[in-house]
């Protein structure tokens, strides 16, 4: 009786954020950050094959959440690598400064959905993106190469069942990790990663969700006939736009039911 309790208890405060979400219209933020995302993704994929080279980005299509976008991914790494050979100083500094739009306007959107005041100095907002940039490129290269290096070692010890079930296991770990990260940076209250954890696990399930909803449309609908050849483009955005809407609601259910930050949050 007390877990179905508090199952009921969990469901509704979802519901309640969701009706929290809608009521207040944070689609419109969930589409300024995409906008944002989509003018930082080209750049920071510059710097990315910079500093690791060709990211072997293949080893994400096994993944339902990326496997319907890997053609626009694939054609993004390819113009980034093309543009780091001979890349002068100028294209440099110009692509090192947009990739922090993405985590600068992150920030800002969490002032919007914390109804904050505080505004961190722009200055410090920038550098602060610049170190988030660099954790979120460590980030990836070593959860790619642990996937690679992963898939060896446990091959060799478990059959294949049990060694993609250990793979999807850790990469629901960084997944979680990085949705924590993300939450973090977004608040501007100090908070700590334990405070936060309730809404990136339910941000991880949204994008599961959404994931296996967006194979089903993929595998039925036909955006070439409909898009032509700017398919992928527009398959892409709305990703996206479905991914980001899913970290908006962690967002807000962290601000509503975490005891530190629901006094930010006013709903009415």
């Amino acid at each position: 009786m007390g877990k179905v309790t508090k199952v009921g208890r969990l469901f509704g405060r979802a519901v309640a954020t969701y009706r929290y979400y809608s009521d207040r219209r944070f689609t419109t933020v969930a589409g300024t950050l995409v906008y944002f995302f989509l003018m930082s993704l080209a750049p920071f994929l510059f710097w990315l094959s910079m500093f690791f080279g060709d990211v072997d980005l293949e080893k994400l299509s096994s993944f339902a959440v990326f496997e319907a976008i890997m053609p626009f991914l694939r054609e993004l790494q390819n113009s980034a690598g093309g543009a780091t050979s001979g890349a002068g100083i100028v294209l440099m500094l110009t692509t090192l400064y947009s990739s922090t739009n993405f985590f600068y306007h992150l920030r800002r959107s969490g002032e919007i959905i914390y109804n904050s005041n505080f505004k961190k100095g722009g200055i410090k907002l920038r550098l602060s993106s610049l170190g988030l940039i660099a954790a979120t490129a460590i980030l990836i290269a070593f959860a790619l190469g642990a996937v690679v290096a992963g898939e060896r070692l446990l091959g060799a010890v478990f059959n294949t069942w049990l060694t993609q079930f250990i793979i999807y296991g850790i990469a629901l770990a960084v997944a979680v990790l990085a949705a924590a990260m993300l939450n973090i940076f977004i608040c501007p209250y100090k908070t700590s990663l334990s405070e936060v954890l309730s809404g990136s696990l339910l941000t991880v399930l949204l994008w599961l969700l959404c994931a296996g909803g967006f194979a089903v449309y993929m595998r039925f609908a036909n955006p070439v006939k409909l898009y032509g050849a700017i398919a992928s483009v527009i398959v892409f955005l709305l990703w996206c736009y479905l991914m980001m809407n899913s970290f908006v609601i962690g967002v807000i259910y962290n601000g509503r039911h975490n005891v530190k930050l629901k006094h930010a949050l006013n709903p009415s």
